[in-house]
């Protein structure tokens, strides 16, 4: 485990774990079932920009210390029901709005390890990652209405159509839904459901593989193609498709695979 105390001493929010080309990145308050502070946004983004820095490093695991994934914003620190100051609940909001941003612009494919429950933006924090797979007690909760709020939070109301399609998704975010392990795969929200002790395990074994598919840069250019894809028409899509790849093909990576591949195929 690295960062297991920040600058100050005290028990940091996140803790790094690197296991060979893999980063497991731990939300580290577990007795209240890891929480979004109001500084979680700096920091996480902190973290990910460090570790897409380190060639060393292929892919990124997300999941949550004890028996929660996260329990979205911290209600006692980040939002105040006496709190009539819009500029700094407005700037509050944006960071988390970055937050999930950062996410899908880092190079690096991350994996969400959902372990029990996810709350409000817990669940856009899940949904903001490449791939994600739950334990058997994994649930998301859209609670956003509970306090009042928009269901439409942290880029949730752009991922979730995305992945379950315009009306279900209304019907989630509307009605508040929870949805369990098993129904969040059928919804294809979840790549795969195992044992709550094994989560971990089985998100470490699939960032293994995407970091054994393509070299780190070709999976980042396959990660950004597929965030341009959401964004834009076909024609932009293939066209941006065949610039990039033009770009790999001039890689040293592609040409050593590419060798060794031929040399296979010869004999």
């Amino acid at each position: 485990m690295q960062n297991a105390l920040d600058d100050s001493g005290v028990e940091a929010e996140m803790i790094v774990e690197r296991i060979d080309n893999v980063a497991v990145l731990h939300l580290n308050r577990p007795a209240e079932r890891n929480p979004l502070g109001p500084e979680f946004p700096e920091k996480f983004l902190r973290i990910l920009r460090e570790l897409e820095s380190d060639v060393s490093v292929s892919a990124i695991v997300v999941t949550g210390k004890g028996k929660g994934f996260c329990a979205g914003a911290d209600l006692v620190q980040t939002l105040k029901a006496d709190d009539d100051d819009m500029e700094s609940q407005f700037q509050k909001v944006r960071g988390f709005s970055r937050l999930v941003h950062g996410i899908r612009q880092l190079d690096l494919p991350i994996i969400a390890a959902v372990n029990g429950v996810a709350v409000g933006g817990g669940v856009s924090l899940g949904l903001a990652c490449d791939i994600a797979i739950a334990g058997e007690s994994a649930q998301y909760m859209f609670a956003f209405g509970r306090v009042g709020a928009c269901a439409g939070d942290m880029g949730c109301a752009y991922t979730l159509p995305r992945l379950v399609g315009s009306m279900r998704a209304r019907h989630i975010m509307l009605t508040g839904a929870t949805i369990g392990a098993q129904e969040g795969k059928e919804l294809g929200l979840f790549v795969d459901v195992c044992p709550d002790d094994q989560v971990v395990a089985r998100a470490i074994e699939i960032a293994r593989k995407v970091a054994a598919s393509a070299p780190r840069r070709a999976n980042a250019a396959t990660k950004v193609a597929f965030i341009r894809a959401e964004e834009t028409d076909f024609e932009t899509c293939v066209t941006y498709e065949a610039y990039v790849q033009a770009y790999l093909f001039e890689r040293p990576e592609h040409h050593e695979r590419l060798e060794k591949l031929l040399t296979k195929i010869k004999g």
